[in-house]
């Protein structure tokens, strides 16, 4: 039976999956949330963001139904962690910028943030189950 707490991987890995699609495919429907015409850099750079996001889609939906004790789930959870962490403070720093619109930059560090905050909150939920794990094991 698979652990509701996977649902969390499952979540992610649509969200970033979609994005990714979004970014990668449909690149000029981005324009939305910048002040600006979109150039050719920063279209790339979107490109680019958009093949970021694919990679954290595949390893979050690969590693949604491994056992939670395993190391390789863990610092999957802690790349996630971090990688929201810088996102929510690059959104921050940059929100009174011309680059995004105000509303647009708030949001995002909001979904960041959030982001980063469920993943620690599961990646403490599930401590329990390596302690329980490691002292089964030493048995």
């Amino acid at each position: 039976m698979s652990n509701p707490l996977n649902l969390i991987f499952t979540c992610h890995g649509i969200v970033s999956g979609f994005t990714a699609l979004q970014t990668l495919l449909f690149t000029q429907t981005t324009g939305f949330l910048f002040n600006q015409t979109l150039d050719t850099t920063s279209l790339l750079c979107i490109q680019f963001y958009g093949a970021t996001l694919a990679c954290l889609a595949v390893i979050s939906l690969l590693s949604r139904n491994m056992p939670n004790m395993l190391p390789c789930k863990r610092a999957t959870a802690c790349g996630f962690i971090v990688y929201h962490g810088i996102m929510t403070l690059i959104l921050i720093q940059n929100r009174n910028e011309v680059i995004m619109h105000k509303n647009a930059s708030l949001l995002l560090s909001i979904f960041h943030g959030l982001q980063a905050f469920i993943l620690y909150a599961w990646y403490t939920a599930t401590a329990s189950q390596v302690k329980a794990f490691l002292k089964e094991n030493k048995k």
